[in-house]
């Protein structure tokens, strides 16, 4: 990636990533996961499953098991692309991108749509919580220390060309239905060139002063190709400095697998990273067609 450069170290890679096997649904192709989750004993994803012939997106639910992961039949789905879900206030606060088309090539526009309820299998797609703005993706929220709640947004256009990663602190989940609120975020200074793109994933609470991002670096080349890495950095909120900016993750820490679109080949869309005791897993999609998981060393020491 030729983007990249000494604004971002390179995590060392502890072993080559892995592509997870899924039950096979016809004419579906995988990626995009949430972060994993446990309920019980049982470890969980939440992807993107998408329809090959028409681009319909769905978010649903799958267990692991032994090696393979499978389709949860009565867990609840929702129309969304790329699911993300955290812990906050003894609930879940789950959510996606539910998209609007004109046709099944070409979308009309785009809002981040949150459920919540007290595990995943409570909420109901037909009752959401609330909803962001008309195209903005990116939108995590995180439980901080001090009893607030931290919101990290992705607004475009203008001083945040094609996306840039703003923060702002609320005291309740009920104000993410002011849609007001998703205008006030701090822009977070991450030196980024003019054609440069970013969006958080996942929030990661470090300490009473510090949280851990983890989030997406995307650029087109003039092949209009797209390239993601997964990146990490530590963020203070009291002050808005960042440090420890690392890439922790591109396609070629990958084996070689199948895409979507040849442009999308090189695309990592990280969902979260969990610490098995020993380890660090990092999920994510792979070029807009699978979901790997990759060993790192711990970013945010």
């Amino acid at each position: 990636m030729k983007n990249l450069d000494n604004r971002f170290a390179k995590e060392e890679l502890v072993k080559l990533g892995e592509i997870l096997i899924f039950e096979n649904l016809e004419n579906k192709r995988i990626y995009n996961p949430s972060r994993p989750f446990k309920i019980g004993d049982k470890l969980y994803l939440v992807c993107r499953v998408e329809d090959k012939s028409t681009n319909l997106s769905n978010a649903l639910l799958f267990e692991k098991r032994g090696n393979i992961w499978f389709l949860v039949k009565d867990a609840p789905s929702f129309p969304l692309e790329d699911p993300f879900l955290t812990e906050i206030q003894d609930g879940v606060l789950f959510g996606g991108v539910s998209v609007a088309w004109e046709n099944p090539n070409k979308f009309l526009s785009y809002k981040t749509i949150f459920y919540y309820g007290k595990n995943f299998f409570a909420l109901d797609p037909n009752k959401p919580f609330s909803e962001g703005p008309l195209n903005m993706k990116d939108i995590r929220i995180v439980d901080l220390k001090n009893g607030r709640l931290g919101v990290f947004t992705r607004p475009q256009g203008g001083k945040f060309l094609r996306g840039r990663i703003c923060y702002l602190e609320i005291d309740s989940l009920d104000e993410l239905k002011n849609l007001e609120i998703y205008q006030k975020g701090k822009l977070i200074d991450l030196s980024l060139k003019e054609d440069e793109w970013v969006g958080t994933n996942d929030i990661y609470l470090l300490d009473k002063d510090s949280l851990g991002v983890l989030a997406h670096y995307a650029y087109k080349d003039e092949e209009g190709k797209v390239h993601y890495s997964a990146f990490t950095f530590i963020f203070s909120p009291q002050n808005f400095q960042i440090g420890n900016l690392k890439i922790v993750a591109q396609r070629k820490d990958f084996p070689e697998g199948s895409a979507k679109h040849p442009n999308l080949e090189d695309v990592v869309f990280p969902g979260g990273i969990v610490n098995d005791g020993e380890n660090n897993y990092l999920y994510c999609g792979l070029s807009d067609d699978q979901v790997g998981v990759i060993n790192i060393k711990n970013p945010f020491l």
